[in-house]
């Protein structure tokens, strides 16, 4: 059976691969645990002063066994976020955040 959290890691995993200047990913649960939502902060996105969710289907054939969504924002919309000045998606709950 797939493991949610060890596909948010291959993931991440693979993201900072691709990326080396990605500082930090977190793990936003969803609250069904079908949906691996990734928030990275990487030094390479452009800072667009929104938050815009990527979503990507399931690829089991690559052992993705779950759907996910990404978030890719800059070191300073990071700080906006965490200071309140720019929202997440409301189902979002940083409170849940874990690292990875």
């Amino acid at each position: 059976m797939p493991d949610y959290r060890s596909t948010a890691k291959k993931l991440a995993a693979a993201h900072k691969k691709e990326d080396p200047k990605t500082a930090e990913i977190y793990l936003i649960p969803d609250a069904q645990l079908v949906d691996v939502r990734l928030l990275e902060v990487s030094g390479n996105a452009p800072r667009s002063g929104d938050v815009l969710p990527f979503h990507f289907q399931a690829r089991p054939d690559l052992g993705i066994d779950f759907a996910s969504t990404v978030i890719l924002l800059s070191p300073d919309e990071w700080k906006e976020v965490q200071a309140g000045k720019l929202r997440l998606p409301s189902d979002w709950d940083l409170t849940k955040k874990e690292p990875l």
